[in-house]
């Protein structure tokens, strides 16, 4: 039997809303003679991540239904779930998305003390984060997540460059330069070369240094995922009022809605400084269907259900 050689294996980390599924979209796409496994750690009860990444040729395995503490069980879903695509599907490469409050040192520390046999599949290649560079800032004065993702990554990918204030971009090299100095800083346009070689520099090997004793960084209980799912069209008005008046409680809210009236899917997105509700194609034969995950700082589940449902309107 021929021996299985190790895959490289890339964990792509960073906040809520930076970015992560837009760059997993555009190195899917991009034309590169590699078969790409791309695994998702959904945080909410509804899996709209995975729903939202072009698999042109790759292995989309999704992990549904991670906590809000975003404690993996590491054995069972994740180096097990690594494991099976790489005997399965023989990829070239492995790439991770975490949750967006996930803590890449957890995932690291646990790794390097996993049994060899779960262990060889894969051998780690790096830690990339995304930083949004509109709203990262502010929030590592809010979130220790972020500065925890920013701390364990070997290289950092500045996002949102195309809208942010020079001084702001400035200001948050500076921070970046404090928290991790040895990660080098990139970005890339959105052009068929920066395409490339973002997808070069994504998936190249890196060497790592050693991380230190995982320590979770945030409060637990601090954060919440409410889940929200109904057949009944919406009113869009309504809803964005509803998500506007969470102000800066609504870290990061993603779905598809249903709106009264209009025969398009819409998709609902609040990512860093950005909030938008944008009409896509119709729905055609799918059934309209409104799924919505919005995740924040002490969020009432039972409040915003009954809000949302107060939404409705006739189709």
């Amino acid at each position: 039997m021929t021996e299985l050689v190790p895959v490289p294996f890339t964990i792509l980390t960073g906040f809520l809303g930076a970015g992560k599924t837009t760059i997993l979209n555009r190195m899917l796409a991009a034309p590169q003679g590699r078969r790409i496994a791309v695994l998702v750690n959904e945080l909410g009860r509804i899996a709209i991540d995975s729903r939202l990444i072009l698999s042109r040729g790759g292995d989309v395995l999704e992990l549904a239904g991670g906590c809000v503490c975003c404690k993996i069980d590491v054995k069972n879903d994740l180096w097990d779930g690594i494991g099976d695509v790489v005997r399965r599907s023989r990829p070239d490469h492995v790439v991770l998305e975490t949750t967006g409050i996930a803590e890449p040192a957890v995932i690291v520390s646990d790794f390097e003390r996993l049994p060899e046999e779960l262990r060889a599949p894969v051998e780690l290649a790096g830690i990339v984060c995304v930083v949004d560079g509109e709203a990262a800032l502010v929030q590592l004065g809010r979130r220790d997540e972020v500065r925890a993702q920013i701390e364990v990554a070997d290289r950092l990918l500045l996002s949102k460059l195309d809208v942010a204030a020079p001084a702001a971009v400035a200001a948050l090299r500076a921070r970046l330069a404090e928290l991790n100095p040895d990660a080098e800083r990139a970005s890339f346009p959105n052009t068929e070369d920066g395409t490339h070689a973002l997808v070069h520099w994504l998936l190249a090997r890196r060497a790592r240094q050693p991380v230190g004793p995982a320590v979770h960084a945030h409060r637990d209980g601090q954060l919440v995922a409410v889940s929200f799912a109904t057949d009944e069209p919406l009113l869009g008005e309504p809803v964005m009022a509803l998500i506007r008046a969470l102000g800066d409680r609504l870290l990061r809210a993603k779905g598809f809605l249903a709106l009264a009236g209009d025969p398009r899917r819409a998709f609902l997105e609040v990512a860093g400084a950005r909030t938008s509700l944008v009409p896509g194609p119709p729905w055609a034969d799918e059934h309209p269907r409104t799924e919505l995950v919005l995740i924040g700082e002490a969020l009432d589940e039972a409040a915003l259900r009954r809000q949302l449902w107060a939404c409705r309107a006739a189709g």
